[in-house]
């Protein structure tokens, strides 16, 4: 019987959470953390709102990750003077060393995914997925 797109998608997004729950253990990162920093952009300052935003979080659990950010030293969080309301995040250096080990463990996996593929496979692969991706 034939998968449908449906049951690979979920085979494959099964395979990636294995491989992500490793890297979080790896780094002794939970969850939230692990998703926090890679929605963070080295150099960027933005509004928690905008955290909360990318994270797909409620304001209030948006603030419960950024406080466990900042906890851990791995984000500054501005607070303008004016309007105590007005908080601006941004990475800390401990926290972009942090990001960078993240996105390497991710190469790395990467790596191993695309190391059978050719050169117009994996383009293909890529096409794909950036179609499916804005579908959904």
């Amino acid at each position: 019987m034939r998968q449908t797109l449906f049951t690979l998608i979920l085979s494959i997004k099964r395979k990636c959470a294995a491989n992500e729950m490793r890297i979080q253990d790896e780094l002794h990162l939970t969850h939230a953390e692990f998703n926090g920093l890679l929605v963070m952009t080295d150099g960027e300052s933005f509004p928690s709102g905008t955290f909360s935003s990318r994270m797909g979080l409620s304001p209030s659990r948006g603030s419960r990750v950024l406080s466990r950010l900042r906890q851990r030293g791995w984000i500054v969080m501005d607070i303008d003077r004016k309007d105590r309301r007005c908080v601006t995040v941004r990475l800390s250096r401990s926290g972009r060393a942090l990001q960078k080990k993240i996105e390497s463990r991710m190469q790395e996996c990467e790596d191993r995914m695309t190391s059978h593929l050719d050169m117009p496979s994996l383009a293909s692969i890529r096409r794909s997925l950036e179609i499916l991706e804005t579908v959904m």
